[in-house]
């Protein structure tokens, strides 16, 4: 667990951003001054420096949010030995992005979600 919310959020906090926002609702939202499509490539950068599998991004509600998933290899081997069904959330990671006031904003859930879900010390 300790792996991939360490990872997933260096990730997000790697494109610059600041002002992290961690919502009582799991989510965690940062706001950066890079545009959307700079994000996008950052994380396929970094994922990529990382070895892990950039999946890809896509554009939805007409343009206005682009998801990115990328999914880090690692976070399997620990994750999957609690059960195959978990395979429905990791090893992957989604983040949407877009902007707010304009201001590109990513979110993404908070990886103690799993936790919560299954309480025990790999997870």
């Amino acid at each position: 667990m300790k792996l991939l919310k360490s990872g997933l959020i260096a990730a997000v906090l790697a494109f610059s951003m600041s002002n992290a926002v961690y919502a009582a609702d799991m989510f965690i939202v940062v706001s950066t001054n890079k545009s959307v499509d700079q994000v996008v490539t950052a994380v396929k950068k970094y994922s990529k420096d990382k070895k892990w599998k950039f999946i890809g991004a896509t554009k939805v509600k007409k343009g206005k949010v682009t998801l990115v998933k990328t999914c880090i290899p690692a976070i399997g081997k620990l994750v999957w030995p609690q059960g195959l069904k978990y395979s429905a959330m990791l090893p992957c990671g989604n983040l949407g992005v877009y902007t707010k006031k304009g201001k590109t904003q990513v979110s993404m859930l908070s990886a103690e979600y799993m936790h919560k879900l299954v309480p025990t010390d790999a997870m």
